[in-house]
């Protein structure tokens, strides 16, 4: 979803300024504009909420479908701790090469993965924090 929006925002800059260039009247190139992003936010919006069904009916699957993804990635950590820091002391005191080849787009995966897990988890701790926040007292005053 990240990278449809970041696909997204040149097209939309490129359409704004082709409106801007090609309408004379001020009033329609905003109204032009303001239905262009409308347009957007709802094709954003309908996409985030078709994966967010997808991640909801893994859940309800079962234990399994709901922990691929989490599996998958204590599989890649692994094999990091066993190339990086398990082979060393095994070529140190056995003399032996053990390690496991990941070809280049398994890394990529493994950036993705732990880095939308950490962004994820900070956003699901901000949540909670904001949720469980006592109110203002200036708001509770209106």
């Amino acid at each position: 979803m990240i990278q449809m929006l970041g696909a997204v925002a040149p097209l939309a800059k490129i359409l704004f300024n082709t409106i801007e260039k090609s309408v004379p009247d001020k009033d329609l190139q905003e109204k032009l504009k303001s239905q262009l992003q409308t347009q957007l936010l709802q094709s954003n919006t309908a996409e985030l909420q078709a994966a967010a069904k997808i991640v909801e009916a893994e859940a309800k699957a079962g234990w399994f479908a709901a922990s691929w993804r989490p599996l998958l990635m204590y599989v890649l950590i692994f094999i990091l701790v066993w190339n990086y820091v398990l082979g060393p002391v095994i070529l140190f005191f056995f003399k032996a090469v053990i390690t496991i080849q990941l070809p280049g787009d398994v890394w990529t995966l493994l950036q993705i993965g732990l880095g939308g897990y950490v962004v994820g988890r900070s956003a699901e701790s901000v949540a909670r924090t904001m949720a469980n926040r006592p109110a203002n007292k200036e708001q509770e005053n209106g």
